[in-house]
């Protein structure tokens, strides 16, 4: 069973500064723009986006730009418009992200159903791209206070995992 709440990644339109002035630049701020990327592909989690690069953006250049950014450890494409008339840009990703929130559920059920009572369960890190081999590391506390831990491995773009124990000791 995969999870069915998924977080994709979503447009972001935001306002480039220095770009509306009467002496308008031929370029954009690229830096301030590559600074301002993670907080639009993860709202929740920019921190998450360790790395973004972007080329050189002409004003008067066509169609959109290609830039990268590194998500959880994966390189991600991200496509980036040109400054439209009131000098907004969209900013947009077409890959899903996986929220530990929602891996920590599906794995609290998945344990409530075949070992009874679980009293808390967290993942980590908090988001992870919908790719086979990402990892979460979860840990779920049981009536008895003792911490189990747990690796929930994503097995494609779906956002399904699966799920192992890992040994103590």
């Amino acid at each position: 069973m995969g999870l069915t709440v998924r977080l994709a990644v979503l447009a972001l339109v935001f306002v480039v500064s220095g770009c509306g002035a009467p002496d308008r630049p031929g370029t954009v701020d690229v830096e301030a723009l590559e600074r301002a990327i993670p907080a639009g592909l993860v709202p929740d989690h920019p921190e998450v986006v360790t790395v973004v690069v972007c080329p050189e953006i002409t004003l008067d250049g066509l169609g959109p730009v290609s830039c990268t950014a590194i998500i959880a450890g994966v390189d991600v494409p991200v496509k980036v418009t040109r400054p439209d008339r009131l000098d907004r840009m969209v900013v947009s990703s077409g890959v899903t992200l996986v929220r530990a929130v929602d891996v920590a559920a599906e794995v609290e059920e998945r344990l409530v159903a075949d070992l009874g009572d679980v009293d808390e369960v967290w993942c980590d890190p908090p988001v992870r791209v919908a790719r086979a081999g990402q990892q979460f590391t979860c840990v779920a506390i049981d009536p008895a206070s003792r911490a189990h831990r747990f690796v929930a491995t994503l097995s494609g773009t779906d956002a399904a995992f699966r799920l192992e124990l890992v040994p103590k000791g």
